[in-house]
């Protein structure tokens, strides 16, 4: 069995026992810096993460509302669609029959007791007539009221033949006319009104 005695006086014994031991103090004030760090780092992290669980839940909130409106716009779109299709056939009837109808109008108008309509013959922007009469006058009365209608910007010079029906004598009769473009004169017409004001 082995003794160790310290043969130094009490004091310096007392003195050497409170010596500090420096690589220990490193150690442990390493140590309490390391788990600060770590724990601030982990605080830090954790606040991160929960600010960015509530950014992804906005965004998620954000792109549920977009779909939604992006399917109302969708349907809206397809409403819309819809919409512009009937406009479109109903100016394309427009377009096509408008004229036609005015013109028309515009015969049974302008047509005096006297003269009667075989045929009209319509081609964009024209217009051919044929049809009977008693007389040449009654004729030109009749393009004279074409004339005056509106509708037609220019009326030919009728092309007239003398033929004998039923014992009857009759005017046969050609007039062509030129067909002015409607939308043009609403469109005039409607700056008119608007001026008017």
């Amino acid at each position: 069995m082995k003794v160790k005695l310290d043969l130094r006086p009490r004091s310096m014994v007392e003195a050497g026992g409170k010596r500090v031991n420096a690589k220990r103090v490193l150690l442990v004030i390493l140590f309490i810096a390391f788990l600060m760090v770590g724990g601030v780092t982990f605080a830090l992290t954790f606040l991160k993460v929960q600010g960015m669980r509530a950014d992804v839940a906005m965004l998620n909130d954000q792109v549920a509302i977009q779909q939604a409106q992006n399917a109302k716009m969708a349907v809206e779109i397809k409403r819309l669609a819809e919409v512009e299709a009937m406009y479109v056939s109903a100016l394309k009837l427009l377009q096509e029959e408008l004229p036609a109808l005015e013109f028309m109008n515009s015969i049974e108008t302008s047509l005096p007791l006297g003269v009667w309509v075989n045929a009209v013959t319509m081609a964009p922007g024209r217009a051919t007539i044929r049809g009977s009469s008693y007389t040449e006058g009654d004729v030109v009365e009749f393009a004279k009221g074409l004339l005056q209608g509106g509708v037609a910007a220019t009326v030919d010079f009728p092309v007239t033949t003398r033929v004998t029906r039923n014992n009857e004598s009759l005017v046969d009769f050609t007039l062509s006319c030129m067909i002015r473009d409607l939308a043009s004169i609403s469109a005039g017409n409607a700056a008119e009104g608007g001026g008017e004001r």
